[in-house]
């Protein structure tokens, strides 16, 4: 273990996601700011091809099937049996609990760990919370259900990225106020981000930007709809799509939608996309129109972090991102046409005002959504 020698041993904790990727691209620094505290640290979650990174931290991880799309009732009585085994063998004296299944099991198996300080991380709602469809209801029942029994039993804390969805569960009394935090997201990392050139430098074609899952929720049809307007303008821009369908999702683009996507020379196709600073460097305008149920868009903190000016919703996951007309602007969602027309707006301005907004999105990815500074709110809750 490489914790701090100079730094008086707190305790052990064990944080609990759904996959390896999530910890190691969302929650890397939280783990290594924690071992730096004095904590010793350790991860389960299930293995899709990240562990053996998070394995040369030297922190352990053990395996557990707690992917987020499993809906098979054998399955999921397996996953949480596996949780509530793992937490009676190694009682560790706080349990980090990420995104919503991790925290309905965590908390159910809190009796098997009664020392234990459960952290509990709602990082989105997600499809489950914003479709109308009678199965999803059905299942969002069943889950509320859970979800409510087991913050009783463990008496959690729970952190969430946005007052929205505090508020909800509050209102719904699933627990007390006084048991609750906002933290906006996991914070960027802003030392990771540069730009190669100030935006719209030298006139060239401003290149735009659509990042994230290939669902109608997170905007991509109206991202779509709108170049597509946009184009038929006379509008030139070069615009890059980043992000893979989402199958299981009922809304995602179909295999037939996305190789068609491929094909058509309004778009470059990038699929999955490893190297965020490096797109994000030479990137003008980020563009998620999104209403999806999240709790603060990675993307958009690192857009800001990388100097783009950016257009995304006024939902609640976005607030504080973006200052309309300061450093992109904020759109109702489910509008294409009021889309089209902000990115217009910012295709219409000048270098040197976007230079400015470019400013403008760094000063508030390090005032406001730094990860030292988020991380060092997440780690005072580790105390009671």
């Amino acid at each position: 273990m490489t914790t701090n020698s100079s730094v008086a041993p707190r305790g052990t904790i064990l944080f609990i996601a759904n996959t390896d990727w999530y910890l190691i691209n969302f929650r890397k620094n939280l783990l290594k700011h924690a071992e730096k505290d004095g904590w010793s640290v350790k991860l389960a979650c299930d293995d899709t091809g990240y562990t053996e990174a998070l394995i040369e931290y030297n922190w352990p991880v053990t395996t557990l099937p707690l992917k987020s799309r499993g809906i098979n009732p054998l399955r999921e009585l397996n996953a949480l049996y596996r949780v509530i085994r793992m937490a009676r063998n190694q009682r560790p004296d706080v349990a980090h609990l990420f995104t919503l299944k991790c925290v309905v099991y965590g908390c159910l198996a809190a009796p098997f760990m009664p020392r234990t300080r459960i952290i509990g991380a709602l990082t989105g709602m997600g499809y489950l919370f914003t479709s109308k469809r009678a199965s999803a209801r059905i299942i969002k029942s069943i889950v509320v259900a859970a979800l409510r029994a087991g913050l009783k039993i463990s008496k959690a804390h729970l952190i969430f990225q946005n007052e929205f969805d505090r508020e909800e569960f509050v209102k719904n009394r699933l627990l007390p106020f006084e048991r609750t935090s906002v933290i906006r997201g996991s914070g960027v990392d802003c030392t990771k981000f540069y730009r190669i050139a100030p935006i719209f430098a030298n006139n060239r074609t401003p290149r735009l930007l659509f990042c994230g899952r290939l669902i109608k929720e997170k905007g991509i049809r109206d991202y779509l709809s709108a170049t597509d307007q946009l184009r038929k303008e006379g509008y030139e821009f070069v615009s890059l799509i980043a992000g893979e369908p989402y199958p299981g999702n009922p809304s995602s683009l179909t295999n037939f939608e996305v190789n068609e996507l491929k094909r058509n020379t309004c778009h470059e196709y990038l699929g999955h996309y490893d190297d965020m600073p490096k797109l994000l460097s030479n990137t003008d305008i980020v563009v998620l129109p999104t209403y999806y149920r999240e709790g603060t868009p990675k993307v958009l903190l690192e857009a800001a972090a990388a100097g783009c000016a950016i257009i995304t919703t006024t939902i609640a996951a976005c607030d504080g991102i973006v200052e309309d007309g300061i450093n992109g602007f904020r759109v109702r969602p489910q509008d294409p046409a009021a889309l089209s027309e902000a990115i217009a707006k910012l295709l219409d301005s000048t270098p040197e005002r976007m230079s400015l907004m470019s400013q403008a999105s760094q000063s508030i990815a390090k005032k406001r959504f730094s990860d030292t500074k988020i991380n060092r709110r997440t780690l005072r809750l580790y105390f009671d």
